[in-house]
């Protein structure tokens, strides 16, 4: 009796665990030229900190404590449903952008995305300077968005 109630409790944690950590995690899409136009138009750099204090001269070797982030404080994108709505990214907010050529997706923060010459850059880790992603603005076959806990504002239609 007792073995399946704690049996039964687990489960329901197992449950309970998998839904708050697969429900909050929300999918938004936007075209690539209407990602250009937003980003292009609203860009600038700022310097925020990681959030992870470097202690040691050698830590700082492998670890920045700082990050250029881009200030985009609303990106207009499309829900699964295809509604039109202003999505308002924080630090978690990452991007996966498809390549057309190889069909390969590159992650990126949001936060850390700029374009420079033809490309999209920005960063995979703000911790670990090297891990700076970049793929050709010609090359990009779709892009999505993923927000945790998402604040998002219906947009009119156009």
């Amino acid at each position: 009796m007792i073995k399946q109630k704690i049996i039964s409790k687990g489960k329901l944690s197992v449950f309970l665990i998998f839904i708050l950590a697969t429900g909050c995690t929300a999918k938004y899409s936007v075209t690539p030229n209407d990602f250009v136009n937003q980003v292009a138009e609203s860009q600038y750099k700022d310097e925020r900190q990681t959030g992870f204090y470097v202690v040691s001269p050698v830590a700082s070797i492998f670890f920045n404590s700082k990050y250029d982030a881009n200030n985009i404080r609303k990106v207009l994108c499309k829900d699964k449903a295809g509604n039109l709505l202003y999505l308002f990214p924080d630090r978690n907010t990452q991007l996966e952008i498809t390549s057309k050529s190889t069909n390969d997706v590159v992650k990126m923060y949001f936060d850390t995305v700029f374009f420079e010459g033809n490309k999209l850059v920005g960063l995979r880790s703000r911790l670990v300077p090297g891990m700076t992603r970049e793929i050709d603005m010609t090359d990009i076959d779709k892009i999505e968005i993923y927000a945790e806990f998402p604040r998002t504002e219906k947009a009119q239609a156009i």
